[in-house]
C-alpha cells in the first residue's frame, strides 16, 4: 500500500522544497505532538497512530539528503498531478461554454467562483486553448499552400472549422490569396531540391521535424525574430569545440535557416515544401495500406483520420483520398449496405450454406491461416512506417495481447524485446554522452543525477545494472572530494568554517567511509569551536541581538555534551527570556503605532504592560517609550495651539507673522513669542521668577537669541488695548521683569504680573517670586 507523502503529510514548502535540517526536525516534533494529543479522538485517532507509527521513517527520510531530495520530487509530481487534474475539468467546463463562439465575462466569474480560482487563471486556460485553436489553423492554411496560393472559399471552410472569423484566418495567411482555384497566378518559387533533401537529413540527426522546431518558434514567427533566432543559434553552434555529427548538422541547419528566412519569397518557397512533405507522408501511409491494390473500410477511415490531423476537413480528406487511389488504380472497399432486396439475400444464404456443408471446416482453416499472416504482414509495414520505437512497441503489443494463440505473436513480443534493446542503447548512450560532458567540467552531482534518473526509468533494461555502477563510483568521487576539502578547512579555517564543513559531510554521506573520522574531528575541535562561540556571544550580547545568541548557543550543543555545552546551556534560558521579551516589546509598538496620533491610547498600551509585569526585564525600554510617546503628544498638542494661534493673530489685524513662532505688534512693532512658555513647555514645571528668568534666556525663536521678560507697560498694550494677543494657554497670569524687595518675616522678592480677572478684563498684582506663573517673551525689534 503506497505511504503518504512526507513533505505533504508535514505540510512543510514544496516548491523551493524546505532543506533546512533544523525547521524540518521542529516541524516533526510539533507533529508528534500533534499527532499524539490526537491518539484517543474518537474519529482522528486511528489516523494519529499510523501517522506515531511513522515517526522513524519520517526521520529516516527527511533526515537524509539524497532520500529527502526525491520525496520532495514525488510531492512536487503529487501536486502537480492534482492541478492537472483541477485543470482538466476546468477546460472541460470552458469547452462547453463556449461552443457558442465566445464566454461573457459573468460566465468566467462564475467558473472562477465554482473552481475557487482567480478570473485570471481562467482568461489564461481560454487564451491558451485558443492558441492551439491557431495552432491547427495555420497547419490547415500551410497544408493548403501546396499549390503556392490559398482561395476565399479554402479560407472560409478553416474559419468555419475551427470557430474563427474568415477576417482572422485571412490575417495568417502568408501565401496569395485567390477568389478560387480558377484565378491564374503566377507561379511560386520551388525550393532547390538538392536543399530540400539536405535540410531533411540534416533535421534528422538533430530529431527536429521542421526549421520552425529547430529554432523553436511557431510557424507564424515574423521573419526578423527567424533571422534573430538563427542568427544566435549559428553563433551559439560556433562556440562548441565538440564537432560531432549534431554540432555539424546543427551549423548547416543554422546557415539554411538564414537563408530561407531572409525574405517572403523564399519563407514561402519552404512552407509550400513543408505542405508537399506533409502530403507525401500521407501518400507513403496510403500505399502501405493499399496491399494487393486494395484498401479496406477500416484502413480507409484510419487514413482520412490522418489527412484530417493535418488540416483537412473530412470532406476534404475523404475527396484527396479518393482521387490519390484513382491515380494509383487502387480500389477502396466500401462498407456493405444494410439494405439488400430479398432475393439477392436470399441467394447468398443458399450459397453460404452450401459452402459451408461442403467444405467449412478446410475453408476455414485456409482461409484464418490467410487472412492472420495477411494481417501481420499489415501490421509490420506499419510497424515501419512509425519513426518513434514507442509507437512500434504500442502496435505489436496491441496485436501480441489480442492474438496470444497466433503463430506470430511470439514474434511479436521477440520484436518487442529487440526495440526496446535498441531504446536503452539510445536512452544509455544519450546519458554517458551528457555524463561525459558533465565530468570534464567536474561537475559530479550532475553527472550522478543523470545516472539516477536512467536508473529509475522504465527504459533502463539491461543498462540499470551499468547505471548503478556509474551512481556508486561518482558516489564514491563526491565523498573523497568533499572529505579531502574537509582536510583544506581543518587546516586554514575558522571554526565555525570547520564545524559546517564537518557538519555538511555527515548530511551529504550518511553512512561514509570517513565519518568516524569526520566526528573525531568534531570531538577534537571543540575547545577551539567553543572559544569562537563565546566571542560570538560577546558581540551578540553587546548588540542585544538575541535570536543569534540564541542560535550560536544551540549550534555547539547539537554537537557536544561536555562542560562547554553545560555553561551554554546554563546561558540559553536567559537569551530565550530576553528574545521572548522583546518580541513582546516589538508587539507592543506594533500595537501602540496602530493608534497613530491617539497618543493617550498608545502610552495606554504600555502603562497598562508595565501595571501587569512591574518587573519585566523591558521595563526600562517601555518607560523610554512612554516618554517619547509624551513627547510626540506634547509636540503635537504645540503644533496645533500654533495653528490655533497663528490664524488667531491673523484675524487681529494687529499682528503680522514674521517668522515661525514670532508675531509683530503693528502698533509697537515689538516682537512676541506665539506660544508662552506653558504651551512650550507642558510639563507642569512650576515656573517661579527665577526659572522665568532662565527660560527666556535659553529661549530660541524664529533664529532670535535674545528674547527678555516683558515690562508691566509692553505687557498691558497687548492684553489691554484692542485687538488684543490671544492667549495661549489656561494660565490667567503672567510674568514681567519689574520687581522689588520687601520685609513681611524676612525679606521677600516681589514681582509685577498681570493677571486675568475675565476674557476681556486684565488687572496687574505684585505676586511672590516663588509662585508658580507664566511667561510671554518679547524682543525687541
Amino acid at each position: 500500500m503506497e505511504r503518504d507523502n512526507f513533505y505533504i503529510l508535514l505540510e512543510l514548502n514544496v516548491e523551493p522544497p524546505e532543506t533546512n535540517d533544523t525547521v524540518i526536525y521542529e516541524v516533526i516534533q510539533k507533529k508528534k505532538a500533534e499527532w499524539s494529543r490526537l491518539r484517543n479522538h474518537p474519529t482522528k485517532g486511528i489516523q494519529a497512530q499510523k501517522y506515531i507509527s511513522l515517526i522513524p521513517e519520517i526521520q529516516r527520510v527527511m533526515m537524509h539528503q539524497e532520500l529527502r531530495q526525491k520525496e520532495a520530487l514525488d510531492a512536487l509530481n503529487i501536486l502537480k498531478k492534482g492541478k492537472q487534474d483541477k485543470f482538466a475539468e476546468i477546460d472541460r467546463h470552458i469547452d462547453i461554454l463556449i461552443g457558442k463562439g465566445y464566454l461573457l465575462d459573468e460566465e468566467i466569474a462564475k467558473l472562477a467562483d465554482i473552481h475557487e480560482i482567480k478570473e485570471s487563471e481562467i482568461k489564461e486556460r481560454i487564451t491558451a486553448k485558443k492558441e492551439i485553436q491557431y495552432q491547427k489553423v495555420d497547419q490547415a492554411i500551410v497544408l493548403r499552400m501546396e499549390k503556392g496560393y490559398i482561395t476565399e472559399v479554402e479560407i472560409a471552410k478553416i474559419a468555419k472549422r475551427y470557430g474563427f472569423k474568415p477576417e482572422e484566418v485571412r490575417r495568417r495567411v502568408r501565401c496569395p490569396i485567390v477568389k478560387d482555384d480558377k484565378e491564374k497566378i503566377a507561379k511560386p518559387q520551388a525550393l532547390d531540391k538538392s536543399i530540400e533533401k539536405s535540410i531533411i537529413e540534416n533535421l534528422k540527426i538533430v530529431q527536429k521535424s521542421s526549421l520552425y522546431d529547430f529554432l523553436n518558434l511557431p510557424e507564424t514567427a515574423e521573419l526578423s525574430l527567424l533571422q534573430e533566432k538563427a542568427t544566435h543559434k549559428k553563433k551559439e553552434l560556433a562556440n562548441f569545440s565538440r564537432k560531432d555529427a549534431e554540432i555539424t548538422a546543427g551549423n548547416i541547419l543554422a546557415g539554411q535557416c538564414l537563408t530561407i528566412f531572409k525574405s517572403n519569397e523564399s519563407r514561402n518557397a519552404y512552407d509550400i515544401s513543408l505542405a508537399k512533405a506533409k502530403l507525401t507522408s500521407l501518400h507513403s501511409d496510403i500505399d502501405v495500406s493499399a496491399i494487393g491494390g486494395t484498401i479496406r473500410p477500416e484502413y480507409f477511415n484510419l487514413l482520412v483520420s490522418k489527412a484530417m490531423d493535418y488540416g483537412m476537413d473530412q470532406e476534404e480528406a475523404d475527396a484527396y483520398i479518393n482521387n490519390y487511389c484513382r491515380e494509383k488504380n487502387y480500389r477502396i472497399e466500401k462498407t456493405p449496405h444494410k439494405k439488400r432486396s430479398m432475393r439477392i439475400i436470399a441467394i447468398t444464404a443458399i450459397v453460404a450454406v452450401l459452402i459451408i456443408a461442403i467444405g467449412g471446416v478446410v475453408f476455414h482453416i485456409i482461409n484464418e491461416k490467410k487472412s492472420d499472416v495477411t494481417k501481420y504482414q499489415e501490421l509490420l509495414a506499419r510497424v515501419e512506417s512509425q519513426p518513434a520505437p514507442e509507437k512500434k512497441i504500442a502496435l505489436l503489443k496491441a496485436y501480441a495481447d489480442a492474438n496470444k494463440t497466433s503463430d506470430h505473436a511470439r514474434d511479436a513480443y521477440a520484436r518487442i524485446t529487440q526495440i526496446e534493446k535498441q531504446i536503452t542503447t539510445r536512452e544509455w548512450e544519450k546519458v554517458e554522452k551528457a555524463a561525459e560532458k558533465l565530468l570534464r567540467s567536474n561537475d559530479l552531482e550532475e553527472a550522478r543525477s543523470l545516472y539516477q534518473k536512467f536508473h529509475e526509468s522504465p527504459n533502463a533494461g539491461e543498462a540499470r545494472t551499468r547505471a548503478a555502477d556509474q551512481i556508486q563510483k561518482l558516489s564514491n568521487q563526491i565523498e573523497n572530494r568533499d572529505y579531502e576539502r574537509i582536510a583544506q578547512i581543518l587546516a586554514t579555517g575558522e571554526a565555525d568554517e570547520k564545524i559546517a564543513a564537518l557538519q555538511q559531510y555527515l548530511d551529504d554521506h550518511p553512512a561514509g567511509t570517513h565519518r568516524d573520522a569526520v566526528n573525531a574531528h568534531i570531538q577534537d575541535i571543540s575547545a577551539e569551536y567553543f572559544i569562537f562561540i563565546r566571542k560570538q556571544l560577546d558581540a551578540c550580547e553587546k548588540e542585544e541581538d538575541w535570536p543569534e545568541c540564541i542560535a550560536l548557543s544551540q549550534a555547539f550543543i547539537k554537537h557536544y555534551d561536555n562542560s562547554y555545552a553545560d555553561q551554554l546551556k546554563a546561558l540559553l534560558p536567559g537569551y530565550q527570556e530576553r528574545d521572548h521579551y522583546d518580541k513582546i516589546f516589538e508587539a507592543l509598538v506594533k500595537k501602540a503605532n496602530q493608534f497613530g496620533n491617539d497618543h493617550a491610547a498608545a502610552r495606554e498600551v504600555f502603562t497598562d504592560f508595565l501595571a501587569a509585569y512591574p518587573g519585566a526585564p523591558i521595563r526600562t525600554d517601555i518607560e523610554i517609550k512612554i516618554t517619547e510617546i509624551d513627547d510626540n503628544a506634547a509636540a503635537h498638542a504645540k503644533a496645533e495651539k500654533m495653528a490655533e494661534l497663528r490664524e488667531l493673530l491673523k484675524q487681529s489685524g494687529r499682528f503680522t507673522i514674521q517668522k515661525e513662532g514670532v508675531a509683530v505688534d503693528s502698533k509697537t512693532r515689538l516682537m512676541w513669542s506665539i506660544l508662552d512658555a506653558r504651551a512650550m513647555t507642558p510639563t507642569k514645571t512650576c515656573m517661579d521668577y527665577e526659572k522665568a528668568k532662565t527660560f527666556v534666556k535659553d529661549l530660541s525663536i524664529g533664529g532670535y537669541r535674545d528674547w527678555r521678560l516683558p515690562t508691566p507697560g509692553e505687557l498691558a498694550g497687548i492684553y489691554k488695548t484692542d485687538p488684543v494677543f490671544p492667549v495661549g494657554s489656561d494660565n490667567d497670569w503672567y510674568w514681567t521683569s519689574e520687581h522689588f524687595t520687601r520685609y513681611a518675616d524676612g525679606w521677600q522678592v516681589n514681582v509685577s504680573t498681570l493677571h486675568r480677572v475675565s476674557p476681556a478684563e486684565w488687572v496687574a498684582r505684585n505676586m511672590d517670586s516663588r509662585e508658580c506663573g507664566n511667561v510671554r517673551a518679547v524682543r525687541n525689534p
